[in-house]
């Protein structure tokens, strides 16, 4: 993934309202470890149809992010995990370690 996550679509969603964008990245900060342990529960436990719904979920949360190499990456891996194929785990899982990583930071 070539591209850093960024805040630039909660400002643009905010339309700098600076209290509703912080309310929005609090959400976003609370809701995401939730949501990326619940892949990984459900990916683990082999449930891989319940794995791409967490995956939906996840992907708007990239996409929010400006991640859109990640977002595509996320859609084809939900795809993926509907026919049981595992091709895109490691790139997905890179994916989510950004995202953590980013989200500590800000």
């Amino acid at each position: 993934m070539k591209k850093l996550p960024n805040l630039f679509k909660f400002d643009e969603i905010s339309d700098g309202d600076n209290d509703f964008k912080d309310l929005m990245i609090g959400i976003f900060k609370k809701e995401f470890p939730i949501e990326k342990k619940a892949f990984f529960d459900s990916f683990n436990s082999e449930k891989y149809k319940e794995s791409a719904e967490v995956v939906h979920k996840l992907k708007h949360k990239i996409n929010l992010l400006s991640l859109e190499e990640g977002y595509i990456l996320a859609s084809n891996f939900e795809s993926q995990l509907i026919n049981n194929s595992f091709e895109l785990f490691d790139e997905f899982v890179i994916i989510l370690e950004t995202i953590e990583n980013f989200l500590k930071k800000i």
